[in-house]
């Protein structure tokens, strides 16, 4: 018979918050089928309803049904089915009048600050439980995010079927790129496994001489750049690059501190994910969301502070190396 403690452990899980992540996007599978004004509803439909299953189910599937299933989401996406898109003829509805929004004032911060509170304070239990941290820390994400539901419900007087509506609007504007941090991390994971951080090392060596430690770094800085291009994301590509190059050609021989190398190679990467339309959540989803005109707006903007940032983690690297010899 289980015990409350086993109740609770079950409850407070992470397979909990994938269950939960999984209902939420069934609900949204359900919104877009019965929306007959657009005209992907069964692509988006069967895209949400697919996804919810790999969360729900995921740990429970065969790895070859898994893969198939995310093969299949991305035929879907590939062939222009998922998102929202109008039915020719249809019209916006205008005239209405637009209901009094409550003033908020500062409380509007209240559910965006209960979601990194409850992420710390589920760590900080899952640490004294002698857990591990970063699992808690996930749970604490799962179960902010429903603390922050029913604070922006309660204070917006709102109901929990506009909630829904409203997150399956942002769901459809985003489309297929929401899933796209989850894969460009497995990419970076199958990169460093298959040993591509050595083929880079190698290459490396054929053009920077050993003692040539102002280019190592540039090379080093150059390649976590590179890779977050490709990648999207600085954590995919960090491993691939302090295996490959800044361990083997920068630690080692140098004897430098390994901390702070890391630490500044790690934000290097970051002013690739500036300059990436594969960075989705930062670039593209803002650009969708706000309706503008140019797709690509946001890494325009950004491509010249980009720039300056990754010399001057050159530069800082290289000082900080200098003055620790």
């Amino acid at each position: 018979m289980p015990t409350l403690s086993n109740i609770a452990a079950a409850l407070f899980s992470l397979d909990a918050v994938y269950v939960l992540t999984g209902l939420v996007l069934w609900v949204f599978a359900a919104l877009n089928f019965r929306d007959r004004a657009n005209a992907n509803r069964l692509g988006s439909a069967l895209f949400w309803l697919i996804l919810g299953v790999i969360f729900i189910a995921g740990s429970l599937m065969p790895h070859w049904l898994t893969g198939a299933l995310v093969l299949l989401m991305v035929a879907l996406d590939g062939a222009g089915r998922v998102g929202h898109r109008a039915r020719a003829g249809e019209t916006t509805k205008s005239g209405q009048a637009v209901p009094k929004e409550p003033t908020l004032g500062n409380r509007i911060f209240l559910p965006v600050l209960l979601i990194p509170v409850l992420a710390f304070g589920f760590a900080l239990v899952f640490r004294l439980a002698g857990g591990d941290t970063s699992r808690g820390a996930l749970v604490g994400l799962g179960f902010g995010g429903l603390a922050a539901l029913a604070a922006g419900l309660r204070l917006t007087r709102g109901s929990a079927r506009e909630a829904f509506e409203e997150g399956r609007r942002l769901n459809d504007s985003m489309g297929s790129v929401i899933i796209l941090p989850q894969l460009l991390a497995s990419l970076g994971i199958i990169f460093a496994a298959s040993g591509v951080g050595a083929l880079i090392a190698e290459g490396v060596k054929g053009v920077v001489p050993g003692d040539g430690l102002f280019l190592l770094i540039a090379a080093n800085c150059l390649g976590m750049t590179l890779f977050t291009l490709v990648m999207g994301n600085s954590f995919a590509a960090f491993p691939v690059i302090t295996t490959g190059v800044l361990v083997p050609l920068i630690v080692r021989p140098f004897g430098v501190d390994p901390a702070m190398a890391a630490i500044i190679t790690l934000t290097a990467g970051s002013t690739g994910t500036l300059m990436t339309p594969m960075a989705a959540n930062f670039n593209i989803v803002p650009a969708a969301l706000l309706n503008m005109r140019d797709q690509y707006g946001v890494i325009k903007f950004q491509v010249p502070f980009a720039l300056v940032m990754w010399v001057l983690h050159v530069l800082v690297m290289w000082t900080m190396i200098r003055l620790s010899l």
